[in-house]
C-alpha cells in the first residue's frame, strides 16, 4: 500500500509505503471504527473522553494535531518501553534512512524516499545516515564482489598484435 502526500517543511511530494503489517493494523483500526471515513478524512483521532463516575467534560475524538500526537506517543512509548526510552516520533524518520542506508540503499533513492535533498547535502547526510557497521559491513562486501570481479577479468587482457605490413 502506498499513499501520495506533500511533505509540510519542504512542500516536496512524497509516497508514503506501508508494510503488509502496517496495511493490516491501520484497516483493521479503520474497520473498528463506529463511522465511516470519507476520502479526504483524516485516519487517526484521539481517543476523545467519556466521563466516569469521578465526572469529566466529554470530548469526542478529534483528528490529532502535531502536539496531541506526539503526547499520545510519548505516553504509549513510556507504557511500552519504560521511562527511560526517549525515541521521539520524529526519529521514526531517521531509523528509516539509517536502516535504507544500511541495506545498501543508494542515497539518490533515500532522497527519494524522505522527499528531500539528503542526496546533495552533506549535514543532512551526517544527521539521518550516521557511520553504522551495517554500512561497513555492506560496504565490505560489495568490495569482496568488486575483486572477485576484477580477479576474474585480469588475465583476459592481452596486448593486441598488429602484423607489421610485411609479408
Amino acid at each position: 500500500m502506498a499513499f501520495t502526500s506533500d511533505r509540510a517543511k519542504t512542500g516536496e511530494p512524497a509516497i508514503g509505503t506501508l508494510t503488509a503489517r502496517s496495511q493490516r493494523l491501520v484497516e483493521a483500526y479503520v474497520a473498528g471504527l463506529d463511522y465511516d471515513l470519507h476520502d479526504d478524512a483524516p485516519i487517526f483521532r484521539t481517543k476523545g473522553f467519556k466521563p466516569t463516575g469521578k465526572g469529566g467534560r466529554p470530548r469526542l475524538p478529534v483528528p490529532y494535531t502535531k502536539d496531541s500526537l506526539i503526547d499520545d506517543f510519548a505516553d504509549l512509548r513510556r507504557a511500552v518501553f519504560g521511562k527511560g526510552e526517549m525515541r521521539r516520533l520524529m526519529d521514526m524518520r531517521r531509523t528509516g534512512a539509517v536502516e535504507a542506508n544500511a541495506g545498501g540503499a543508494p542515497v539518490e533513492a533515500i532522497a527519494a524516499k524522505m522527499a528531500n535533498s539528503i542526496d546533495q547535502n552533506r549535514k543532512l547526510q551526517k544527521t539521518y545516515m550516521p557511520v553504522n557497521i551495517a554500512a561497513v559491513r555492506a560496504a565490505d562486501e560489495a568490495r569482496k564482489i568488486g575483486r572477485r570481479l576484477l580477479g576474474s577479468e585480469q588475465n583476459k587482457l592481452r596486448k593486441l598484435k598488429l602484423g607489421t605490413g610485411k609479408s
